[in-house]
């Protein structure tokens, strides 16, 4: 029985990957974003502020396509 929190879940989950696809269009190269992107949402939705789950998302996969250290 699905709750409400769960729905408002799924929902959430949709607006950040349709956020985030778009900004890394330009580093996927032909490389599966969606996926890459749900794994990144999913490390990270435990937490309870999710204000910067976009960012973080996008961040995230960043690191995984350009693995290098930063500067």
């Amino acid at each position: 029985m699905a709750t409400d929190l769960d729905s408002l879940h799924v929902v959430d989950r949709r607006e950040v990957v349709e956020s985030v696809r778009p900004r890394l269009a330009d580093v996927a190269g032909g490389r599966n974003i969606d996926s890459m992107i749900t794994a990144a949402f999913d490390e990270l939705t435990p937490a309870t502020v999710t204000t910067y789950l976009p960012i973080l998302v996008e961040r995230q996969v960043r690191a995984r396509l350009d693995p290098r250290p930063p500067a």
